[in-house]
Protein backbone atom coordinates (compact mmCIF):
# COMPACT_ATOMS: atom_id res chain seq x y z
CA UNK A 1 0.00 0.00 0.00
CA UNK A 2 1.76 3.26 -1.19
CA UNK A 3 0.60 6.28 0.79
CA UNK A 4 1.72 9.61 0.07
CA UNK A 5 2.02 12.07 2.95
CA UNK A 6 0.74 15.04 1.87
CA UNK A 7 1.72 18.92 3.82
CA UNK A 8 -0.79 21.34 3.29
CA UNK A 9 -0.06 25.11 3.94
CA UNK A 10 3.78 24.87 4.88
CA UNK A 11 4.96 21.75 6.19
CA UNK A 12 7.49 20.76 8.95
CA UNK A 13 9.52 18.29 6.76
CA UNK A 14 11.90 16.90 9.64
CA UNK A 15 8.00 15.93 11.15
CA UNK A 16 6.77 14.36 8.08
CA UNK A 17 10.07 12.92 7.79
CA UNK A 18 9.43 11.23 10.70
CA UNK A 19 5.85 10.19 9.88
CA UNK A 20 6.86 8.92 6.71
CA UNK A 21 9.82 6.88 8.29
CA UNK A 22 7.81 5.44 11.53
CA UNK A 23 4.18 4.70 10.07
CA UNK A 24 5.20 1.39 7.78
CA UNK A 25 7.14 0.00 11.12
CA UNK A 26 3.39 0.07 12.35
CA UNK A 27 1.70 -0.80 8.95
CA UNK A 28 4.86 -3.09 7.44
CA UNK A 29 2.23 -3.43 4.60
CA UNK A 30 2.72 0.67 3.91
CA UNK A 31 5.09 2.35 1.53
CA UNK A 32 5.28 5.97 2.57
CA UNK A 33 6.48 8.80 0.41
CA UNK A 34 6.42 12.27 1.45
CA UNK A 35 5.34 14.86 -2.17
CA UNK A 36 7.68 17.38 -2.45
CA UNK A 37 5.56 20.64 -2.04
CA UNK A 38 3.02 21.72 0.49
CA UNK A 39 -0.63 22.23 -1.65
CA UNK A 40 -1.87 25.44 -0.21
CA UNK A 41 -5.08 26.15 2.56
CA UNK A 42 -8.01 26.65 -0.04
CA UNK A 43 -10.50 24.82 2.73
CA UNK A 44 -13.37 27.15 4.89
CA UNK A 45 -11.92 28.60 7.40
CA UNK A 46 -15.07 29.34 9.81
CA UNK A 47 -14.25 32.97 11.58
CA UNK A 48 -16.14 32.88 14.51
CA UNK A 49 -14.89 29.25 15.58
CA UNK A 50 -11.36 30.77 14.54
CA UNK A 51 -10.80 26.97 13.10
CA UNK A 52 -10.84 24.77 9.67
CA UNK A 53 -13.52 22.72 8.52
CA UNK A 54 -11.81 19.25 8.65
CA UNK A 55 -14.35 17.34 6.12
CA UNK A 56 -13.47 20.20 3.86
CA UNK A 57 -9.57 20.04 4.19
CA UNK A 58 -9.68 16.38 3.73
CA UNK A 59 -12.04 16.41 0.58
CA UNK A 60 -9.44 18.51 -1.47
CA UNK A 61 -6.15 16.35 -1.03
CA UNK A 62 -6.26 14.34 -4.09
CA UNK A 63 -4.94 11.01 -4.57
CA UNK A 64 -2.17 10.89 -6.99
CA UNK A 65 -1.80 7.66 -9.49
CA UNK A 66 0.30 5.18 -8.27
CA UNK A 67 -0.91 6.00 -4.98
CA UNK A 68 -3.58 3.92 -2.39
CA UNK A 69 -3.70 6.55 0.01
CA UNK A 70 -2.73 10.32 1.05
CA UNK A 71 -2.35 11.40 4.72
CA UNK A 72 -2.74 15.12 4.61
CA UNK A 73 -0.85 17.03 7.47
CA UNK A 74 -1.69 20.57 8.10
CA UNK A 75 -0.94 22.74 10.98
CA UNK A 76 -3.78 24.46 11.42
CA UNK A 77 -6.42 23.79 14.30
CA UNK A 78 -9.72 21.64 12.46
CA UNK A 79 -12.81 20.77 13.64
CA UNK A 80 -15.99 18.32 12.46
CA UNK A 81 -19.01 18.61 13.76
CA UNK A 82 -20.22 17.68 16.31
CA UNK A 83 -16.89 17.84 17.96
CA UNK A 84 -15.36 21.45 19.06
CA UNK A 85 -12.04 19.95 17.51
CA UNK A 86 -10.42 16.78 16.35
CA UNK A 87 -6.88 15.76 16.02
CA UNK A 88 -7.58 13.91 12.88
CA UNK A 89 -10.33 12.30 10.74
CA UNK A 90 -10.53 10.09 7.51
CA UNK A 91 -13.10 8.55 5.00
CA UNK A 92 -13.69 5.38 6.57
CA UNK A 93 -12.59 2.68 3.97
CA UNK A 94 -11.61 5.67 2.00
CA UNK A 95 -8.09 6.60 0.37
CA UNK A 96 -7.77 10.04 2.24
CA UNK A 97 -6.34 10.60 6.23
CA UNK A 98 -6.32 13.90 7.45
CA UNK A 99 -3.89 14.84 11.11
CA UNK A 100 -3.59 18.64 12.46
CA UNK A 101 -0.07 19.34 14.38
CA UNK A 102 -2.06 22.29 16.19
CA UNK A 103 -3.11 21.11 19.04
CA UNK A 104 -0.49 17.93 19.63
CA UNK A 105 2.23 20.14 20.81
CA UNK A 106 -0.59 21.21 23.76
CA UNK A 107 -0.46 24.62 25.56
CA UNK A 108 3.38 23.63 26.84
CA UNK A 109 5.22 25.35 23.71
CA UNK A 110 8.32 23.31 25.30
CA UNK A 111 6.51 20.23 25.06
CA UNK A 112 9.86 17.94 23.59
CA UNK A 113 10.31 17.31 19.94
CA UNK A 114 10.19 14.04 20.33
CA UNK A 115 6.96 13.95 22.54
CA UNK A 116 5.16 15.77 19.15
CA UNK A 117 6.58 13.33 16.62
CA UNK A 118 5.59 10.41 18.46
CA UNK A 119 1.70 12.07 18.82
CA UNK A 120 1.94 12.88 15.47
CA UNK A 121 3.06 9.38 13.89
CA UNK A 122 0.16 7.46 16.23
CA UNK A 123 -2.34 10.23 14.56
CA UNK A 124 -1.25 9.11 11.61
CA UNK A 125 -1.59 5.51 12.57
CA UNK A 126 -4.71 6.10 13.86
CA UNK A 127 -6.28 8.08 10.62
CA UNK A 128 -4.75 5.48 8.50
CA UNK A 129 -6.13 2.47 10.10
CA UNK A 130 -9.87 4.36 9.61
CA UNK A 131 -9.01 3.93 5.77
CA UNK A 132 -8.68 0.38 6.60
CA UNK A 133 -12.24 0.05 8.47
CA UNK A 134 -11.02 0.25 11.66
CA UNK A 135 -13.19 1.70 14.03
CA UNK A 136 -12.35 3.35 17.30
CA UNK A 137 -10.82 0.15 19.53
CA UNK A 138 -12.04 0.10 23.10
CA UNK A 139 -8.28 -1.16 24.20
CA UNK A 140 -7.38 2.30 25.71
CA UNK A 141 -3.42 1.78 24.60
CA UNK A 142 -4.27 0.60 21.15
CA UNK A 143 -3.72 2.99 18.48
CA UNK A 144 -6.44 2.87 17.05
CA UNK A 145 -8.17 3.66 20.60
CA UNK A 146 -10.63 7.59 20.34
CA UNK A 147 -8.68 10.29 21.60
CA UNK A 148 -10.45 13.35 23.25
CA UNK A 149 -7.14 14.46 24.90
CA UNK A 150 -3.66 14.75 24.84
CA UNK A 151 -3.47 12.49 28.15
CA UNK A 152 -5.39 9.80 26.01
CA UNK A 153 -2.76 9.98 23.09
CA UNK A 154 0.19 9.87 25.21
CA UNK A 155 -1.20 7.09 27.41
CA UNK A 156 -1.71 4.82 23.66
CA UNK A 157 1.44 3.53 22.29
CA UNK A 158 2.04 3.29 18.27
CA UNK A 159 0.50 0.05 17.85
CA UNK A 160 -2.42 -1.73 17.09
CA UNK A 161 -3.64 -4.33 19.38
CA UNK A 162 -3.89 -7.57 18.23
CA UNK A 163 -7.86 -7.62 17.54
CA UNK A 164 -7.13 -4.41 15.30
CA UNK A 165 -4.33 -6.18 13.55
CA UNK A 166 -6.85 -9.33 12.51
CA UNK A 167 -9.00 -6.80 11.30
CA UNK A 168 -6.24 -4.98 9.12
CA UNK A 169 -4.81 -7.95 7.70
CA UNK A 170 -8.36 -9.14 6.83
CA UNK A 171 -9.27 -5.85 5.18
CA UNK A 172 -5.79 -5.84 3.20
CA UNK A 173 -6.71 -9.24 1.99
CA UNK A 174 -10.26 -8.07 0.58
CA UNK A 175 -8.62 -4.90 -0.61
CA UNK A 176 -6.00 -7.45 -2.45
CA UNK A 177 -8.68 -9.44 -4.07
CA UNK A 178 -10.38 -6.37 -5.38
CA UNK A 179 -7.31 -5.22 -7.25
CA UNK A 180 -6.44 -8.77 -9.01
Amino acid sequence: MRVLVQPMGGGDWQLLTTVALQVPCYLPFADCLIAPKALPLTAPFVVHRRQWLATALLAQFPVPAGFDRVLGVVSVDIFAPPYNFVFGIAEVQGKRALISLARLQGQDSDASRGLLEGRAVKEALHELGHTLGLAHCPDPICVAAFSNSLADIDRKGPAFCLRCQQQIMHALRRWGDRRK
